[in-house]
């Protein structure tokens, strides 16, 4: 008797599926569908086997030094162009960050920051976005404008032209 193809269709495809998700197993079917497990399962058995090298064990590096967990890897700047202040804290909580690693200063030369800047908004970070940030103690300087439209505004440093020295009247 030949198995109906529309009841083996979703048993080949679950097994496909688990198959490419590295599972093996998942139960065995009659007919045409065991072969199908047998090389799925072969093929995730023998994969992992195969990349995964190990290192004999001496007698200056013992075998469960490869077990060892990886160092966690740097934490890397989070974009926070035309967010809050606000929102930067807690970008950076969420990201297992000290907010205490930001410091917020002015935009512009001729704007003084207020004592609470919490919906002023970000303009420019030091560091760039992406970039590294090596040490727990790296400082992230971020430039704040009350107005968002602000940070495109400069004149040679300056919100307004008539501050600008170099200014002519």
């Amino acid at each position: 008797m030949v198995p109906n193809p529309r009841r083996l269709a979703p048993s080949v495809l679950v097994v496909g599926v688990l198959a490419l998700a590295g599972c093996s197993g998942g139960g065995t079917q009659t007919g045409d569908a065991a072969p199908v497990t047998s090389a799925a399962t072969a093929a995730t058995t023998t994969a992992p086997a195969t990349a995964t090298a190990t290192a004999p064990a001496t007698a200056s590096a013992p075998a469960t030094a490869s077990t060892a967990p990886a160092p966690p890897p740097d934490a890397v700047m989070p974009a926070l162009h035309s967010r809050t202040y606000e929102q930067a804290r807690t970008e950076f909580s969420r990201q297992d960050l000290s907010p205490a690693r930001l410091t917020a200063a002015a935009q512009h030369k001729d704007v003084t920051l207020p004592r609470d800047h919490d919906d002023w908004y970000i303009c420019d970070t030091s560091p760039r976005p992406g970039a590294p940030l090596p040490a727990a103690t790296t400082t992230v300087t971020v430039k704040l404008a009350q107005d968002f439209s602000d940070c495109t505004t400069s004149f040679n440093g300056y919100l307004y032209e008539e501050n600008d020295p170099a200014s002519t009247p």
